[in-house]
């Protein structure tokens, strides 16, 4: 997941934006709501669905009056979806919004607090799964986050040539791997944004660096983040997400247009360079505290503080970091 900072205001962006304003207002007619999410969908194909979720009696408090009416579930919280699973447009509830891990669609940017674009993920619509990526903006009443609106889009739709566009709204670009792992689908605009990156023009290949990272994380389940491509003090976040189905992958390109990557300092200590070089070699934190002598909550700290400084996300991307970056040690 990446937050976006662009000057540019994505659809959510102003769909949250609107919503805040129709609340403040003291507008709270549930139809209304639904009727310009309606709308938004049908002024744009490229769009799965376009939704948003409350908090409950967060618009109205009414939701008591409003159970398993449409775009309603059994709570009554107003959770309209708006989609064209089928080809045709339609509305039906939201699901699983609650649910850590299956909600994080919903429960990561209203935590955060700032819009989110999220890794790609199945998604049920009219009783299919869809293999989608989400664009969510919190919705704020009064200074307390009270829900969210967001954007839904076919990751298909992202690989099809005329998609540049919606990789410069979502500020990814989507690199489509068959399942050898050789390139199926790279668009101009990725073309020369990891050009950029790595020094020298690529015409329809990726760096040996990042396709041996590949090649590591290539099995494991969900979305994987792999080392960042730095230049100066700007850097591309990269992730490695497998199709659920089909047996292709993406290489997911992010800018970081937050400048989590960049403020991060990557010097590590000579602690921390130990820890992470076991970390490289598969070892777990109990397997860590023995083989160094200091107990597994201690390892835990260091591991934080080295994903941390390296700016990645889990213990796969530290791994797989020194492949791409030189080490640094301080005393």
């Amino acid at each position: 997941m990446q937050s976006s900072s662009s000057k540019i205001i994505s659809t959510a962006q102003a769909l949250a934006v609107t919503f805040s304003g129709m609340r403040e207002l003291g507008i709270m007619d549930r139809a209304l709501y639904g009727s310009i999410l309606q709308r938004i969908l049908e002024q744009h194909p490229e769009y799965l669905g376009v939704w948003t979720v409350w908090e409950p009696n967060a618009l109205d408090g009414r939701d008591h009056e409003f159970a398993h009416a449409p775009g309603h579930d059994g709570t009554g919280r107003f959770v309209p979806l708006w989609n064209r699973a089928g080809g045709v447009v339609h509305l039906e509830p939201n699901v699983n919004y609650d649910v850590p891990g299956q909600g994080d669609w919903y429960l990561v940017p209203t935590r955060c607090g700032r819009e989110t674009v999220m890794d790609p993920y199945q998604f049920p619509v009219s009783g299919r799964k869809e293999f989608i990526t989400s664009q969510v903006a919190p919705i704020f009443h009064q200074g307390r986050c009270v829900g969210a609106a967001g954007i839904d889009i076919e990751v298909d739709r992202l690989l099809q040539p005329e998609a540049e566009e919606l990789e410069e709204s979502l500020h990814r670009g989507f690199v489509r791997l068959d399942a050898r792992g050789r390139i199926d689908h790279l668009s101009a605009r990725t073309r020369q944004l990891l050009s950029s990156f790595v020094g020298r023009r690529l015409v329809q290949e990726i760096p040996a660096g990042i396709l041996r990272q590949i090649a590591r994380v290539r099995g494991l389940p969900g979305t994987a983040e792999l080392a960042p491509l730095r230049r100066g003090s700007e850097a591309l976040r990269l992730k490695h997400a497998p199709h659920p189905e089909s047996g292709l992958s993406l290489l997911i390109v992010e800018e970081d247009l937050d400048g989590s990557l960049q403020t991060q300092g990557d010097t590590l200590t000579a602690r921390e360079q130990e820890v992470l070089e076991w970390m490289q070699e598969g070892k777990s934190n109990p397997e860590i505290g023995v083989i160094l002598g200091i107990s597994t909550h201690t390892v835990k700290r260091h591991v934080e503080r080295v994903l941390a400084k390296l700016g990645v996300e889990n213990r796969v991307a530290a791994a797989l970091h020194s492949q791409s970056q030189p080490k640094k040690r301080a005393a």
